[in-house]
């Protein structure tokens, strides 16, 4: 067998199958040449007027490969086992651990086509949430209007992230918008707006989109002159997806 520990919020998963992880496209630490010893029935049981079974795993003191799960710490203190933090869960492969256990998908720890499966799903949701978009703003206020932008740009499009506004030195009619966009494909070294004719209720503005990566937002960060010409991060208002 293989064993991988995986530490999720809130929870450790000690995982064991019977194929190698890495076949499955896993890519952090794997242990080979283990086994455990899991009698789910006898370690689950609760018979009537018995204490709750209290699951806990142990490491044999005699050889770091071997494992067992005890229904008791007494009875794994007694074995003399050592203990392990952790639920033990038995799988035939890290993907079907991975269809289950992970979501969304850790894409350092899921092949191809499970994470791309994974993206299509987000397209097709962030698709149905479109009739969600926010009602368009009756006035004309440029900040009301870029809000507006910025929360119909996250719900549409299940790429974005991080919605940047940057009025500081834009004139009256001009929004600027700064969008975080892991899924970018291109030259990197660049970071370019594109301009965008809009009209809200009436009024028309002129809106300029330039979308970055996390690793040019940080860029941007510590060199602001990275920005198209004109634009600063000074008082900006940031919308993420989480908030939004």
């Amino acid at each position: 067998m293989f064993l991988v520990k995986d530490e999720v919020p809130g929870a450790t998963y000690l995982v064991f199958t019977w194929e190698d992880p890495r076949r499955d496209g896993y890519r952090g630490e794997v242990v080979d040449d283990v086994s455990l010893d899991y009698d789910v029935e006898v370690v689950h049981r609760w018979p009537d007027g018995g204490p709750q079974p209290d699951a806990c795993l142990g490491q044999a003191p005699d050889n770091p490969r071997h494992y067992k799960v005890f229904k008791y710490i007494a009875e794994r203190a007694a074995a003399g086992f050592h203990p392990v933090e952790g639920e033990a869960v038995v799988f035939g492969s890290w993907s079907e651990y991975a269809r289950l256990r992970l979501y969304p998908p850790n894409p350092e720890q899921t092949d191809d086509e499970s994470w791309y499966d994974y993206l299509d799903r987000l397209d097709e949701t962030a698709r149905r949430r479109r009739a969600q978009t926010p009602a368009q703003p009756s006035g004309k206020d440029r900040d009301e209007v870029a809000t507006w932008l910025a929360k119909k740009h996250l719900i549409a499009d299940s790429s974005i992230r991080e919605v940047w506004y940057l009025p500081k030195e834009a004139p009256s009619d001009e929004i600027r918008l700064l969008e975080l966009n892991d899924r970018l494909a291109g030259d990197e070294s660049k970071v370019e707006a594109i301009d965008f004719g809009l009209n809200v209720a009436g009024a028309h503005f002129r809106l300029l989109v330039a979308d970055v990566t996390s690793d040019q937002l940080q860029q941007i960060r510590q060199d602001p002159s990275r920005l198209p010409p004109g634009w600063s991060l000074d008082e900006n208002r940031t919308w993420k997806r989480r908030g939004a």
